[in-house]
């Protein structure tokens, strides 16, 4: 269906994409990993058309249809959903052209068009084109919004979900999705996920989501973010990263025997060396004539041997040394000090004057207890989290802050970044510590001498994430707010984080769709938000199984 030939991208001086090649055939599935910043995103703009490569080729198959959802979906105008879904994928228009050839089927020309009109509203089912666009909404838990609502009138996420509706229901044989995982919520994921295993579309998948990966990809393209070229391997996401792990290691150890095996043949050429510059040197007395010639011919002997095993230590093909960055670690520790460190709600309604409200809810998180909240996108779930920060005033009822509780809150900070202050500016600041500790703590969360200067306006979601975790550790909070964390960390510190998470003694309340890391964090409590009512249920699992079984009755009626 597509092939990818010695792809080159260069912005000025630097090299994006080097010698990217590869091929992917119809239904094909495959995901694209690469740390952030590599050029993930340059790869699948080349294939949708947006950007010209400045080398190689694509080719695509006669007639392929392209649907290319980037990570900014964000969706404008005045169209119901209804408008503009009939309008993306083309149903509209075929319709116009349908009534407008039907009555000119007398002409051959006319006819041939109408017949290829015909085929093409067929192809995506214009006929029954309502009926999935309910069903598609509904999979997105979109089925309360209603087909007539204005796009205007819809929240971020939910742009986004219309958005993606409107991709799959072009009828695309190949799509191209950026992070299409970000701003979807746990049951919309698994309708997603179910969605494209049944497809008969390829696709190419940029996402952090490892469950995801692991249930939908079949095949891995990793951009090397040293070499900027593919490395391509089959399997699972689960089967890449173990061979990573062992592929690291073998180079490791191969690199180890060579450098020890060099030692040893520098050690025989030094040998030697030293045995010839002796020979050679050796004068003896003028009797010993037969015994001098004797030992400066064994000492050139010595000296061919030095050559041939220099040659052999420069003929060696080098095993490269492995390419390794420390660990990223992320050190959190929870500081108690006096005073109580509870968070108890009683009947409290969250929302904002004249407009959306939630509640009343009642609930208890205990210090050192980890809280999570379910819920579909627009159900109130970062409303709430909003409201026990304190970003919101309560619209009634008593929310019970202890004294001694110090948040870090990671959604609110986001949201208030200073982006034309540096990092060492903000770290300083906000943490009160000197240049030389607040350098030495941006090092550990990854952050190069050449960065912390720079206005935290140039990050990238992912650094502006770690930016702020180095700034929890600093002032050592004792609770957590997670707010969807994992949304664009890289695969390293994705896993530091789950691994603060694991060791983290404070308190914990967290909203995400990322089931790895729900799994992770070892819930204690698990709570649902729907219309309105926040209810306790057994365990997260629980809420995954139900969005899992409905995703299967919604496919069948498609």
């Amino acid at each position: 269906m597509i092939q990818a030939k010695h792809i080159q991208k260069n912005y000025g001086s630097l090299t994006v994409l080097a010698d990217v090649s590869f091929s992917l055939a119809k239904g094909q599935k495959v995901a694209l990993v690469g740390d952030n910043g590599t050029g993930k995103t340059t790869i699948l703009k080349i294939v949708a058309g947006l950007v010209e490569p400045d080398a190689g080729e694509i080719e695509l198959a006669k007639n392929t249809c392209i649907g290319y959802l980037p990570q900014d979906t964000s969706l404008s105008g005045d169209e119901t959903i209804s408008e503009y879904l009939r309008r993306i994928t083309g149903v509209d228009a075929l319709e116009q052209k349908l009534e407008t050839l039907a009555s000119q089927l007398e002409d051959k020309a006319k006819s041939d068009e109408y017949g290829e009109a015909h085929h093409q509203y067929e192809r995506l089912d214009g006929y029954a084109f309502e009926h999935h666009i309910k069903v598609m909404l509904a999979g997105f838990g979109l089925e309360n919004v209603g087909i007539d609502h204005r796009l205007s009138d819809l929240s971020s996420g939910q742009k986004s979900k219309v958005a993606l509706a409107g991709i799959l229901l072009k009828g695309v044989d190949l799509l191209l999705l950026d992070e299409p995982t970000n701003n979807l919520d746990l049951p919309a994921l698994i309708w997603l996920e179910d969605f494209l295993r049944k497809s008969d579309a390829a696709c190419i998948v940029i996402s952090h989501d490892r469950r995801f990966l692991d249930r939908v990809v079949r095949k891995i393209l990793e951009l090397d973010r040293h070499t900027r070229v593919l490395n391509i391997s089959g399997g699972t996401y689960s089967d890449y990263l173990a061979m990573v792990a062992k592929r690291i290691a073998r180079q490791k150890e191969e690199y180890r025997l060579q450098r020890e095996e060099i030692e040893r043949l520098s050690d025989q050429a030094r040998q030697q060396r030293a045995a010839s510059a002796k020979g050679s040197n050796w004068q003896g007395s003028d009797n010993d004539k037969f015994l001098r010639g004797f030992k400066r011919d064994r000492a050139g002997g010595s000296g061919r041997k030095a050559k041939v095993i220099e040659k052999r230590i420069d003929q060696m093909e080098k095993v490269e040394k492995p390419i390794e960055r420390d660990p990223f670690e992320i050190p959190l520790k929870a500081e108690v000090g006096p005073g109580t460190l509870d968070i108890r709600l009683v009947d409290v309604v969250a929302g904002y004057p004249e407009g959306f409200t939630i509640g009343p809810m009642s609930f208890e998180a205990r210090y050192g207890s980890r809280v999570g909240i379910m819920g579909l996108n627009g159900t109130g779930k970062s409303t709430l989290l909003k409201t026990i920060t304190g970003q919101l005033v309560a619209r009634g009822g008593t929310i019970e802050i202890g004294s001694g509780v110090k948040i870090g809150n990671m959604m609110q900070e986001h949201e208030s970044l200073p982006r034309d202050r540096t990092l060492l500016e903000f770290l300083k600041e906000r943490a009160g510590f000197r240049e030389q500790d607040s350098y030495a703590k941006l090092a550990r969360f990854g952050f190069e001498e050449s960065q912390v200067k720079q206005p935290i306006g140039t990050l990238s979601p992912g650094g502006r994430a770690r930016l702020l975790l180095a700034l929890f550790s600093a002032q050592s909070v004792n609770v957590l707010v997670l707010d969807e964390p994992t949304n664009h960390l890289d695969l390293e510190a994705l896993e530091a984080l789950e691994e603060t998470i694991e060791a983290y003694r404070g308190t914990i309340l967290l909203v995400s769709h990322d089931r790895y890391f729900l799994e992770k964090a070892r819930l204690d409590s698990t709570y649902t938000l729907s219309e309105g009512v926040l209810t306790r249920i057994p365990d997260y699992k629980t809420y995954v199984a139900q969005a899992e079984e409905r995703a299967s009755q919604l496919l069948k009626s498609l």
